[in-house]
């Protein structure tokens, strides 16, 4: 408790002299009169105590003493200290990432703890805005110089975690923009975050790191892999113990259908061993699991799903080098091989010829650029395409076509040049453009290399395995036409969310497996932790400054000055009821 108007301290000398003024007023003799005019009254005073006689004969006189203390007192404007956040505005970087479900020696989990922080922090803002900024590949402003206590507190109900990386170095240049040239005390909510990684030159700015403080003796399960050999599925699994203690554990690998081996692990501390099995048997997917009782879970399963990736690219050193350019601009691996080595491939993966001939040669399909075995014919129009995957997002409709080869016999047509056919579609899956590199400027168009990436997803296995994404991951599919609409289930058949009228894919959030269904077509995908958010390191709590001085405690001021204004105004009222009832003239 303080006061910060001293100075008034001489306005004592009031009350002092009202005091003084009673000392000195005129004094009356008590004398009996022989009158029964008074005898109820009389009554009344012999019934009372003597204290509340003396009270009913003063009250007047202490009333006005304590009304007269009161006064001097807020005068005073006394006040009493709460601890308060620094600086003019308070910046909240909450870390979302999948470390965050870590749990703590309070068995709570680390976000849960971070949790009731912020409410307890947004409790001492003393109406300083606060903004609150979750991590992520695009951090987001949850609340933005918010003062409303409610508000705050219920936004930060509502914080979930995201599991995908936290990007600390992209969320600290993000919140930058906030500071404003204002004092600022960021709070920065992660498990570990190195003093080298903050951005100290700002003199105006404090740093407040709440870490994780607690060991975590986890486990993790780094890599699983798995491949169909001729005896069945060869798995390949890769354990890290992430503890100073030698750990045992029970490793399972189960199918769709029941379990397929449990065995028993020793994993050395600190160190990371590579298992491998064979002779499994046929599975659609295999699941891993570590039966660890270890303190982050998220980590001790992996999932595969059994489908033939074909990663490399092909292509005929006949065709024009733009087409191995435009596959090259999408990273895809690319080889070259001779016209005449192109049916003595060996290797797996996605063939790009002209050679016609070699169509009953190729077990699978494959993309063919113009024709070796026929003359093309001049044509003259438009390009337009049907409501097909490999046009999501390669519109063709700009392009010029001088000339294109025969259309053939049962093949479906996708895309014509006015009437005729331009690109076709072979009932086991073969593309086929009917015209040479040559006969278009299409390589003068972004189209171009688009095409040639979504000809790759389309061929890729069927096209019916997009692949393992990181939670939350954005990534181009080739999913279908704009007007299709695709909804991603668990294998549960747990509904999750919808994709709709050709709308980006955004992977879910939480890892495991998954399908993304459009009428009778199925896509499987699965989610997975990145490498970096299988990792649990023990931080630190601490503070630092922009000239890395740590910082004293601040405090708020609340003035008791309202609350004495009310009791005034309440002895007021008894003072004034008091001379009412005695009148005035006494």
């Amino acid at each position: 408790m303080g006061f910060n108007q001293l100075l008034f301290l001489w306005t004592a000398v009031f009350p002092i002299a009202v005091l003084l003024y009673y000392f000195f007023r005129k004094k009356y003799a008590k004398q009996p009169v022989s009158s029964t005019l008074f005898w109820q009254e009389v009554m009344r005073e012999t019934k009372a105590s003597p204290y509340l006689q003396h009270l009913q004969r003063n009250a007047l006189f202490y009333l006005q003493m304590i009304a007269m203390i009161l006064l001097v007192f807020a005068l005073l404007q006394p006040f009493w200290k709460t601890k308060a956040l620094a600086g003019e505005q308070i910046v909240f970087v909450v870390d979302t990432s999948a470390t965050m479900e870590v749990e703590t020696e309070n068995e709570s989990t680390l976000f849960e703890e971070h949790k009731k922080q912020m409410r307890e922090l947004a409790e001492s803002l003393s109406g300083k805005p606060l903004t609150i900024i979750t991590t992520g590949n695009e951090p987001i402003v949850v609340v933005r110089a918010e003062t409303n206590i409610d508000q705050i507190k219920s936004e930060i109900e509502k914080l979930e975690v995201s599991y995908e990386e936290e990007n600390m170095s992209k969320s600290l240049d993000f919140a930058q923009s906030f500071f404003q040239h204002k004092a600022t005390s960021v709070y920065i909510f992660t498990d570990v975050l190195d003093r080298k990684e903050l951005p100290l030159q700002y003199e105006n700015v404090s740093w407040n790191i709440e870490g994780l403080t607690s060991e975590v003796a986890n486990l993790s399960m780094k890599r699983f892999g798995a491949t169909k050999t001729n005896t069945g599925i060869s798995a390949l699994i890769q354990l890290e113990n992430q503890s100073d203690k030698e750990q045992i554990t029970e490793l399972s690998i189960a199918n769709e259908q029941k379990n397929l081996l449990k065995e028993n692990v020793t994993i050395p501390p600190n160190e990371t061993i590579t298992l491998s099995f064979d002779e499994l048997a046929e599975s659609t997917f295999l699941k891993a699991s570590l039966s660890a009782k270890d303190g982050y879970a998220l980590d001790n399963t992996m999932t595969v799903f059994m489908q033939d990736q074909l990663s490399k690219v092909f292509i005929d050193s006949g065709l024009h080098s733009l087409v191995r350019t435009a596959f090259q601009a999408m990273d895809i691996e690319v080889s070259s091989v001779p016209t005449e080595q192109i049916g003595l491939l060996a290797e797996e993966g996605i063939v790009v010829t002209n050679q016609f001939g070699l169509l009953d040669q190729l077990d699978r399909p494959h993309l063919f650029i113009g024709r070796n075995d026929v003359n093309a014919l001049e044509v003259n129009g438009a390009v337009q395409t049907t409501e097909h995957p490999l046009f999501s997002f390669a519109n063709l409709s700009d392009i010029y076509v001088s000339g294109v080869y025969p259309a053939i016999q049962g093949y479906t047509t996708i895309a014509t040049v006015g009437d005729v056919p331009f690109m076709q579609v072979s009932p086991r899956g073969d593309i086929v453009v009917l015209a040479d590199i040559q006969m278009t400027d299409w390589p003068l168009h972004p189209s171009f290399p688009l095409f040639m990436w979504s000809v790759k997803e389309q061929l890729s296995a069927g096209n019916t395995y997009l692949g393992t994404f990181t939670p939350n991951e954005r990534k181009p599919q080739s999913l279908g036409s704009a007007v299709s609409e695709w909804e991603i289930y668990t294998l549960d058949d747990s509904y999750q969310y919808s994709i709709e009228n050709g709308g980006a894919f955004i992977a879910p959030k939480k890892p495991g497996l998954y399908v993304l269904r459009s009428n009778d077509v199925e896509k499987n995908f699965a989610v997975s932790l990145s490498q970096k958010e299988k990792e649990i390191v023990k931080g630190e709590t601490y503070k630092v400054s922009g000239e890395q001085v740590e910082m004293s405690e601040n405090y708020s001021q609340h003035s008791f000055v309202p609350y004495i204004l009310l009791l005034l105004l309440l002895l007021f009222v008894i003072e004034w009821e008091v001379q009412r009832r005695r009148g005035f003239t006494s």
